[in-house]
């Protein structure tokens, strides 16, 4: 299932559109199933986004199932450096 950011939420730096994205993710995620989230057209995540959006799903998924489930997709080299950074967070034990 190919989902894009951009047709989900209005930004991708605020918590309340972090949540957003979470909302829409966890029902299909809960159900097992692997989403592939474009980044095309969207901006460079921000930590609060990630934190309402990812973090939450983490917590609820854990990191390994987490990462089984949602495939990045499109991103710029700028995004995928920020995506890398927040999940290496979560791998030392802390968010980023």
């Amino acid at each position: 299932m190919k989902i894009f950011i951009k047709d989900l939420v209005s930004d991708t730096y605020s918590n309340a559109s972090g949540y957003q994205l979470y909302l829409a993710l966890k029902s299909d995620l809960m159900q097992g199933k692997v989403i592939h989230l474009s980044f095309l057209g969207a901006t460079s995540p921000s930590t609060s986004f990630l934190n309402s959006s990812f973090g939450t799903l983490i917590e609820d998924l854990g990191l390994e199932n987490f990462l089984a489930q949602i495939k990045p997709a499109e991103v710029t080299q700028t995004q995928a450096k920020m995506l890398k950074h927040y999940i290496e967070g979560f791998r030392s034990g802390a968010k980023a």
